[in-house]
């Protein structure tokens, strides 16, 4: 079950609203969904039914769609077409076939992912590296990845990078993909232990299909 930060956000914007139980939505953040990819929302309104609540969102700005993982209707999915702008969340009581009534409106800020954190083998951007590791270690590859986010998102994949160290004097190594290449570990076999590791012009896809490009440094040891 994912990870619920933001539970019980009570929607108070209608003053008409007030004779009538009000609509709950729990978000996985506070008042922000993500451009371009599925965000988790769960929807509730007390003393109603799942069956008995529509939820919309206002002038087309995202697809909405049921969360095949959550454990009722109304929890959901919903995806912002545009980068920039808000999204507008209305609930509504289905009365009958013919009729509904609002239980509310949520408005949120629509942003895009940040980058994630590069890492070298199991290790963080910025840490020492082991040296051995590099050369010895066939699992060893540049990843990116977020780092305790708030829900299950999608790995960003590293299409590209180049590879230096602080005393290399030549042009960095062009890698294609994310393993390190049989270039890569030559150039590294002349390292020594206090040299520093150049991850340069790292090209990453992110969930969102954005391409964003990264760099890091990792000091060996």
């Amino acid at each position: 079950m994912k990870f619920i930060l933001f539970a019980l956000a009570i929607i108070s914007s209608l003053s008409a609203m007030a004779q009538y139980d009000r609509a709950v939505v729990s978000l996985t953040r506070l008042d922000y969904v993500y451009y371009n990819i599925d965000n988790p929302m769960s929807v509730a309104v007390p003393g109603l039914l799942p069956q008995d609540i529509e939820v919309s969102v206002g002038e087309d700005r995202a697809f909405l769609n049921r969360d095949p993982d959550g454990s009722n209707r109304n929890d959901l999915l919903i995806r912002p077409k545009d980068s920039t702008g808000t999204i507008t969340v209305h609930i509504d009581e289905r009365i009958n076939p013919n009729r509904t009534r609002s239980r509310g409106i949520l408005r949120f800020r629509v942003l895009t992912l940040p980058n994630p954190t590069l890492y070298l083998g199991y290790v963080h951007q910025g840490d020492t590296v082991k040296l051995n590791d590099l050369l010895t270690k066939g699992y060893i590859q540049v990843k990116a990845l977020y780092n305790d986010f708030n829900f299950p998102i999608s790995e960003p994949q590293v299409l590209s990078y180049q590879l230096n160290r602080s005393r290399y004097f030549n042009l960095p190594i062009e890698v294609e993909g994310s393993k390190l290449t049989t270039q890569a570990k030559e150039m590294l076999s002349q390292a020594h232990l206090d040299e520093t590791i150049y991850l340069e012009n790292v090209r990453v896809r992110l969930p969102d299909d954005r391409i964003v490009t990264l760099k890091a440094e990792f000091p060996l040891k």
